[in-house]
């Protein structure tokens, strides 16, 4: 076996067949990162001259003068070929000194577990197997995390496209298959994003992050990331058709004005009980309601005659998966349901493109309603999916200087927690 750098074409046409081919390891990628000045590599295994084993590589930063590397998702192996993981890992480790490295770190795209919408264990049949060998290797496993404290998430939510859109769209909970009808009732549409339309996502992306107490990347990022990675991206923005909206909303009224009139002659000619009464109570003030709309919507209209944009998704794709990777709405339109369209844009998207799973990515791995990021769960959990959990964070530490930088932060984490119990 021999340990090389690989060409685009040879890490390409290796990665692009390969079960673990995710969007971190393209080479789309590649040329992200480059654009955001970082430093990037092709490395491999060739055995017999055909590439057996590879891993793009970048550099995060450094410690020191000291590069520290990273593999997202990577690497693209056989883990269960234990031979060709060390053949790998102990040239690496050589690769990595020369490049004046002093770490290298890694979330295998290798799942651990699988549960149900709610938490349970499928199969309680743990990869354990692969965390042991890396951690033979040498690394050090960040271990099972169940929020978001490494540089990937260790949970995903996601679901099998094995039926037709319709038969998977009758297991969805009925809050989720009603809040996606009303996204089509009150003239809700998605289209693609292009170019144009980052400066919309942006503020998008701005003000759910501000409302969700979350960071958010930049103007540039999206931007690059739309410029640099074109055939694996596509953005969704969700829109009002005003126009539509405000005749959807006019027809909701006549049906109703219909109905009410109805519940008249009845409560002329029958006996008026308390369910009769009821039944009128409610529809006046459904009609109440509707009025009220309508005056929302010819204002709506009137200053926006070509729609609005109230949400933006950003859809990657990776593998067998199709996964909604980033996602926002505006909060004075949250009535309108606008994420329930975006990601039924993204699950009919993923069945034409021929993907094997609709991946809503990122959730915490707990499923308590205590837990902060509860709402995250609750929302992708009524598309009654599965959860996947990832074996996790690993990192290799090489030479004198990556033990220094582990002790200096060991240190400051221990003066931190110190001064919380203090100021307690």
């Amino acid at each position: 076996m021999e340990f090389v750098e690989l060409t685009d074409k040879e890490y390409q046409d290796f990665v692009s067949h390969h079960e673990q081919e995710n969007y971190m390891q393209t080479l789309e990628l590649k040329r992200f990162k480059e654009k955001n000045n970082l430093k990037c590599y092709l490395v491999g295994v060739k055995d017999n001259n055909k590439v057996v084993a590879a891993s793009l590589l970048y550099s995060l930063g450094t410690f020191l003068h000291k590069e520290k590397f990273y593999s997202s998702r990577g690497f693209i192996l056989d883990y269960n070929d234990k031979k060709l993981l060390t053949f790998f890992v102990d040239n690496l480790k050589k690769f990595i000194k020369d490049k004046n490295g002093m770490s290298i770190t890694i979330d295998p795209n290798v799942i651990y577990r699988i549960r149900t919408s709610e938490g349970n264990l499928i199969d309680d049949n743990k990869n354990d197997k692969v965390i042991n060998t890396l951690k033979s290797l040498g690394f050090k496993h960040f271990g099972f995390n169940r929020y978001f404290e490494t540089k990937q998430v260790r949970w995903v939510y996601r679901l099998e496209l094995k039926d037709t859109y319709e038969s998977l769209k009758t297991k969805f909970l009925k809050s989720t298959r009603k809040n996606i009808e009303a996204t089509h009732n009150n003239g809700v549409k998605i289209r693609i994003g292009k170019k144009e339309d980052i400066k919309s996502l942006f503020k998008i992306f701005k003000e759910t992050a501000e409302r969700d107490q979350f960071n958010t990347k930049s103007y540039d990022y999206y931007k690059s990331m739309f410029e640099n990675m074109p055939h694996q991206i596509k953005v969704y923005m969700a829109y009002i058709d005003t126009k539509l909206h405000l005749n959807l909303t006019k027809k909701k009224l006549e049906e109703e004005l219909s109905n009410n009139k109805v519940l008249e002659e009845k409560m002329k000619v029958d006996k008026v009980g308390n369910k009769l009464r009821n039944k009128k109570e409610i529809s006046d003030n459904l009609i109440s309601k509707y009025y009220e709309e309508i005056k929302e919507a010819e204002d709506m209209v009137r200053e926006n005659p070509n729609g609005i944009d109230i949400g933006a998704l950003i859809s990657m794709k990776s593998g067998t998966d199709y996964i909604s990777l980033s996602s926002g709405t505006l909060t004075n339109y949250k009535k309108f349901y606008p994420k329930y369209a975006l990601y039924e844009a993204h699950i009919e998207d993923a069945y034409k493109m021929g993907f094997k799973y609709a991946n809503f990515y990122g959730i915490a791995g707990d499923f308590n309603k205590d837990n902060k990021y509860y709402g995250i769960y609750e929302f992708k959990k009524g598309f009654n999916g599965n959860i996947v959990e990832y074996i996790g964070e690993f990192t290799l530490g090489i030479g004198f200087t990556y033990k220094l930088f582990t002790s200096l932060k060991n240190m400051k984490e221990r003066l931190i927690s110190k001064r919380k119990k203090i100021a307690l």
